[in-house]
């Protein structure tokens, strides 16, 4: 079983915060949840230039977003608002290979999930992807930009 498994959001945080927020964790892969990893208000976390950062900073990098992502394309997946379905999303085979893949990829040392929302109680990362780390018996901590670390077993009294 891994240690915790962390989630950050980088907000409009520059590369070289989040990149400390991982080191002071010990966190060597960084993992991409984002349905569309690019921003224009956050350009250092643009697909390419976020690789290349993290390659530079001694991170490792992967992207899971295509079925772990929190706004998926795929109308099934959608509500009749058009808002994404967790439930429907948790479903899936991709999915539930790409947990199972994340947690692999935790036992072989600390990781952590990105997307851009900071707030863990706003973003897929605690509704979405949580959940389903903690039915594998994950811990899952939250990276806040002030250094602080939540729990998310704790914060649910788990």
């Amino acid at each position: 079983m891994p240690d915790t498994i962390f989630t950050v959001g980088h907000g409009r945080e520059r590369f070289e915060a989040i990149a400390a927020l991982l080191d002071a964790v010990g966190v060597g892969t960084l993992i991409d949840v984002r349905s569309a990893p690019y921003s224009r208000h956050a350009p250092d976390f643009s697909r390419p230039e976020l690789d290349r950062r993290c390659s530079a900073a001694g991170i490792g990098y992967r992207f899971l977003g295509q079925h772990l992502g929190g706004r998926p394309s795929n109308p099934a997946l959608q509500g009749p608002d058009g808002e994404p379905d967790f439930e429907r999303i948790a479903a899936t085979p991709g999915f539930d290979a790409d947990i199972g893949l994340l947690m692999e990829l935790a036992a072989g040392g600390p990781v952590a999930i990105l997307c851009a929302e900071e707030d863990p109680a706003r973003c897929h990362r605690a509704t979405l992807l949580a959940p389903a780390l903690v039915a594998r018996r994950a811990r899952v901590a939250h990276l806040r930009h002030d250094g602080s670390v939540e729990m998310h077993q704790e914060a649910l009294g788990i």
